[in-house]
């Protein structure tokens, strides 16, 4: 599966928004490796020109009064998880998902000291339903993007902010068993399909009035431009709501092909 260009455009603006200075740390510039001073360095796998600028350091959430801050240190706790909580109360409480409730509050537990938890390894299950290659290359993948971290003794607060963001959401997979197939109850459980739903429903007219402006644009650069550019103005919601509806099915997505 490719991910498209709209959608890679998206996360450089979500990797770049800081809405508010923030503080950097010198021992946590792991997203600085790939940097280029000649538009002629292609990357290695896409062949593509690597940027001719330097990367800038990542966004950490270490400093109080930022986004990235109060996303890790309360936001994603008290109000992201509290209402997957809510909205799947009953679910949570039945007997079959009872592990599953017990690693979700331990994830909670961790956010609620977020800035003295220690990150740890993405960890995976034996009775994971994927492939084996699917599982494998997940797992290779997120142990390279976390043992920096990990081997610096980071927390949820002092790792670039766009990692542990993404990463909390794979942990909320990890502790709701949405890959353990020999629980069917947990196994592909989409803790955000009452959101999804009241999204999808409250959008209806938005998505229509953009759908007639899109068939209308020229076949050109320019009519690309705006297409892509109504694109991204519709992801503006996932600042406000949508961050775990987009992230995670990103996430379920992306790890299965």
């Amino acid at each position: 599966m490719k991910i498209s260009g709209i959608v890679c455009a998206f996360l450089l603006l979500e990797a770049t928004s800081a809405f508010a200075p923030t503080k950097t740390n010198s021992k946590n510039h792991h997203l600085t490796i790939m940097r280029s001073t000649s538009s002629a360095n292609t990357c290695p796998k896409t062949g593509n020109p690597l940027p001719n600028l330097p990367i800038p350091d990542p966004l950490l959430s270490l400093t109080p009064g930022t986004w990235a801050y109060d996303t890790m240190s309360r936001r994603l706790n008290d109000d992201i998880l509290q209402r997957t909580y809510k909205e799947n109360e009953d679910v949570f409480n039945s007997p079959s998902f009872a592990t599953a409730l017990e690693r979700f509050n331990k994830l909670r537990s961790e956010l609620d000291d977020a800035a003295n938890t220690k990150l740890r390894h993405v960890q995976f299950e034996s009775t994971d339903g994927r492939s084996a290659d699917v599982v494998a290359r997940e797992e290779a993948e997120w142990k390279s993007i976390m043992q920096p971290y990990i081997d610096n003794g980071d927390t949820w607060l002092s790792a670039p902010w766009l990692v542990t963001e993404f990463y909390a959401y794979r942990r909320l997979i990890e502790a709701l068993g949405y890959y353990d197939k020999s629980n069917s109850d947990t196994f592909m459980y989409d803790p955000f399909l009452v959101a999804k739903r009241a999204g999808l429903l409250s959008s209806v007219n938005s998505a229509e009035n953009m759908l007639e402006k899109i068939v209308s644009l020229p076949n050109t650069k320019e009519g690309v431009a705006l297409a892509a550019a109504f694109a991204l103005w519709g992801n503006k919601w996932t600042c406000l709501y949508g961050p775990p509806i987009v992230k995670m099915h990103r996430l379920m997505c992306l790890s299965t092909f």
